[in-house]
C-alpha cells in the first residue's frame, strides 16, 4: 500500500468528519474528497469505521507531534503540562461545544473508535509522564509519573463533560496540575 496515499486519505477524511460529523459521512464522500474512486478507497479501508478509527489515531498523532514541538519553548513542568492540554483539548473545546458536527464526531469516537482514542490518550500519557519525571515530588507521594499522567488524562476527559467553555476547562486543568505538582 502507498503510505503517502493513505496519509492523504486520512488527512482529507479528518476534514470531512469535522465538517459533517461521523453519521452523515459515507465512503463515497470520503473517496470523492480524497480524489479517488470508492473502489480505490476500499483498497485502503474495509469500511467507514476503519477509516474513522485510523483518522482518530492520525489526529491524535498530529496533536502529539504539535505538543512535542512546542514543549521546548516552555520552561516549568506546569507550563509544559498546561501547554499539552491546550493543544490536546482546550484549543478546540469551544468548537466542539458550538458545532453539532464536531460534537457528534467527538461523541462518535467514544463509540466507533474506542481503540484509537485509547491509543491516542496513551501517547499523551507518555508525554505527560516524561514531563512529570523531571519534576521532583514530595516523598509522601507514592504515585508514579505514569499513574499521575493517567489521572491527569482521565480527569481531563471528565472535565470536558462538565465544563461550560474553554476558559472553565483550562481553569479545572490548571487547578488539577497545581494539586499534582504541589504534592
Amino acid at each position: 500500500m502507498d503510505d503517502k496515499k493513505k496519509l492523504h486519505i486520512l488527512t482529507v477524511a479528518l476534514g470531512v468528519f469535522f465538517k459533517f460529523g461521523y453519521k452523515r459521512v459515507s465512503m463515497n464522500e470520503i473517496a470523492e474528497a480524497a480524489g479517488i474512486s470508492r473502489a480505490g478507497l476500499y483498497l485502503y479501508f474495509k469500511n467507514k469505521e476503519e477509516v474513522f478509527n485510523a483518522t482518530i489515531l492520525h489526529y491524535g498523532d498530529l496533536l502529539i507531534e504539535e505538543i512535542k514541538e512546542g514543549l521546548s519553548s516552555k520552561i516549568t513542568p506546569e507550563d509544559k503540562i498546561i501547554y499539552a492540554f491546550e493543544v490536546w483539548s482546550i484549543n478546540n473545546f469551544d468548537q466542539s461545544l458550538n458545532s453539532p458536527e464536531v460534537k457528534e464526531m467527538t461523541d462518535s469516537s467514544y463509540t466507533f473508535a474506542q481503540e484509537a482514542l485509547h491509543a491516542s490518550y496513551n501517547k499523551l500519557e507518555v508525554v505527560l509522564s516524561s514531563i512529570l519525571k523531571s519534576h521532583p515530588t514530595s516523598s509522601q507521594n507514592s504515585l508514579s509519573p505514569q499513574r499521575l499522567a493517567y489521572l491527569l488524562t482521565s480527569a481531563s476527559r471528565g472535565f470536558k463533560v462538565v465544563a461550560k467553555n474553554s476558559a472553565e476547562l483550562r481553569q479545572m486543568i490548571e487547578d488539577l496540575v497545581q494539586i499534582i505538582l504541589d504534592q
